[in-house]
């Protein structure tokens, strides 16, 4: 109780301080190739003139179910970016808000899936909000934030794309580890039963240890890797898979921000715990903050404010290295 008190103060403060400074939200809709249709989005843009080298960019994602329009709508996106830029917690930035249907976003027009969103996403939007705003065009001035869908999308992209951002959050993601090569051949209502105590492992009476975090087999994938749920390529995109690749070839990583909540409904504290603990035993940058509530927006729109205090403070650190090392 004593949490949600603590939270509900903070968010109060947040939208209510420094309320002078007003950005913009606004709908916009740009034309992809890849998806060959228009893709409808969100974008706030800061009060005043922009940088001599352009504001910083974030995408951030909506998650299952959800459009362009959530953040806005359920998320008080707006008044929170506003409120945090006027008291100077964190510095003027441009905010991209896609809609992107149930996609996970990934590409999967070749396995029939609601299309290659990971392209228009990476690639499509990401020229159209360069070319038509006065934006950075940097890996140090660009970050990505997703919220249970699409804190896996944020992942995913950020990990697959890692010289495209400098950092990457995740609001209750849904995350889960590879599937076993040995259950790959599991049907997806097989892989289902078998979740609860693939990862639970009760040794004794008093002895439980944690296991794999399977994913959750479903009609919530929508196609998007497979269908039925093909378990080879959900491990092909997964972030785990991407994570081992990049240690293997000592590549860099961005910046990663976990935080779930400690009832959340889908248990994906789970996969949080599971990919911090990765990303920490190869001494990759990870914060993880277990909070109290479900997964819910009450919980969103209060995480979301460290989280965009995480992003602030990986702004130009690539740059900063290479100052001092020069």
């Amino acid at each position: 109780m004593r949490a949600n008190i603590i939270a509900t103060s903070l968010l109060l403060f947040v939208l209510t301080a420094g309320g002078s400074v007003a950005g913009s939200l606004k709908d916009a809709t740009f034309h992809s190739n890849a998806l060959n249709a228009d893709l409808a989005v969100n974008i706030y843009r800061p009060d005043g003139d922009p940088p001599e080298n352009g504001w910083p960019v974030l995408y951030l994602l909506h998650g299952h179910d959800g459009d362009q329009n959530s953040w806005r709508d359920l998320g008080n996106i707006e008044k929170t970016l506003d409120a945090m830029i006027a008291a100077g917690t964190i510095r003027p930035l441009v905010v991209v808000m896609p809609g992107v249907k149930n996609s996970w976003y990934v590409d999967s027009s070749a396995v029939g899936g609601p299309g290659d969103y990971e392209t228009a996403l990476t690639v499509d939007l990401r020229r159209q909000v360069e070319n038509t705003m006065p934006v950075r065009k940097d890996r140090a001035g660009r970050a990505i934030i997703g919220l249970s869908m699409g804190g896996f999308g944020a992942l995913h992209l950020a990990y697959s794309h890692e010289d495209l951002y400098a950092a990457v959050a995740s609001l209750s993601g849904a995350i889960w580890q590879n599937v076993p090569a040995s259950d790959l051949d599991k049907t997806p209502a097989e892989l289902k039963l078998i979740q609860d105590s693939a990862f639970f492992h009760r040794l004794d009476r008093t002895t439980v240890t944690s296991g794999i975090v399977l994913p959750s087999t479903g009609d919530h994938f929508s196609g998007a890797f497979g269908t039925p749920f093909d378990a080879r390529l959900f491990n092909e995109k997964n972030v785990f898979t991407t994570v081992a690749q990049h240690v293997a070839e000592a590549q860099d990583l961005p910046a990663t921000y976990l935080t779930v909540g400690d009832d959340d409904g889908f248990s994906l504290w789970r996969g949080a715990v599971a990919l911090h603990e990765t990303l920490q035993a190869d001494n990759r940058k990870s914060e993880l903050r277990i909070t109290d509530g479900d997964h819910v927006w009450a919980v969103w729109k209060v995480s979301i404010i460290d989280a965009l205090k995480f992003v602030d403070g990986e702004w130009d650190v690539e740059v900063s290295k290479t100052a001092k090392s020069e």
